[in-house]
């Protein structure tokens, strides 16, 4: 009798342990499968990035002339830079979302004020309508004047600052000419340098 309780145990065991088996070999075959699809999309991934870094550093290289330090830089006060302004053409140009972008307004602004002498920079701002959430992406340029820090809207030549010709800062909320509502700033990045 003890042989035979012995048996049934054994065999509860054993069919316990088989299927425990399947159920950890199912599991196994289960992790091996996500890992395999995730290894094949960290593998693209990679293959993305490498691509970006190459076109990057491709970018980089054509582009870096555009940040080089003027030989000579004049400091302007805010009204000559406003004079200046009317006699500029960029606000001229249409604005085209694929074309020619408030990035590309601000790049074109910037070099003609750095054959003026003028120390340009761009800067680009990222955040959100306080109104209604929208994201909002934008470019404007920065220069030191001999009052301080302003900002220009190069699609309409209008030269702004802020209180104590202070830097607009992330986490902030301010106006800004090409928007209605006020902007809560996210991400402020300095494309260019100014000073």
């Amino acid at each position: 009798m003890v042989f035979l309780i012995a048996v049934v145990i054994a065999s509860i065991i054993t069919a316990g342990l088989a299927v425990a088996l399947r159920l950890a070999e199912s599991a196994y075959s289960d992790l091996l499968s996500e890992f395999n699809e995730v290894s094949g999309r960290y593998e693209i991934l990679l293959r993305s990035h490498d691509e970006l870094s190459k076109r990057y550093d491709d970018v980089v290289q054509r582009y870096s002339w555009l940040d080089t330090t003027l030989k000579t830089k004049e400091v302007p006060s805010i009204s000559q830079l406003e004079l200046w302004l009317r006699s500029d053409k960029t606000d001229e140009y249409e604005y085209d979302p694929d074309d020619f972008s408030c990035f590309h307004f601000s790049v074109l602004l910037m070099l003609h004020g750095r054959a003026r002498d003028y120390d340009l920079g761009v800067v680009a701002l990222h955040g959100r309508s306080n109104n209604t959430g929208e994201p909002i992406s934008h470019s404007i340029n920065a220069i030191m004047t001999t009052e301080g820090l302003v900002y220009i809207e190069p699609q309409l030549d209008e030269v702004w600052w802020l209180n104590d010709h202070s830097e607009i800062t992330n986490g902030t909320t301010y106006r800004f000419p090409m928007f209605e509502d006020l902007v809560y700033v996210t991400e402020i990045s300095i494309l260019f340098e100014y000073s």
